[in-house]
């Protein structure tokens, strides 16, 4: 009975995080959600600017994941004041939903 509450407290504390994907393509939005909401978080896509308020809509932030090739200068510097509050950040090279799977299952091990 207390393992079952204690797993219910983890899945509620991700539920209530946010893997912020920097890049990538429009068009695989819904892809790479299923792939972090299949690990417990949330997800959160800017593709080519973050909106201004953006920070104060995000939560907690487990994760910020940069696809390098499919992301501007502007949008990369943008990415840093979401840094802010030390959460890791991973840098992929592809925009593919298998990177973003690897990196995800890395950071939730």
């Amino acid at each position: 009975m207390k393992a079952e509450r204690r797993s219910q407290a983890v899945d509620r504390k991700r539920e209530e995080q946010t893997v912020l994907v920097i890049g990538g393509s429009g068009g695989m939005s819904s892809r790479y959600r299923d792939v972090v909401e299949k690990h417990g978080w949330s997800l959160r896509h800017y593709e080519n600017r973050v909106p201004p308020g953006a920070r104060h809509g995000v939560g907690r932030i487990a994760l910020i994941v940069i696809m390098v090739t499919m992301v501007s200068h502007a949008l990369r510097d943008q990415m840093q004041s979401l840094a802010a509050d030390g959460a890791p950040v991973v840098y992929l090279r592809s925009a593919s939903v298998s990177a973003l799977r690897a990196a995800i299952e890395q950071r939730s091990a």
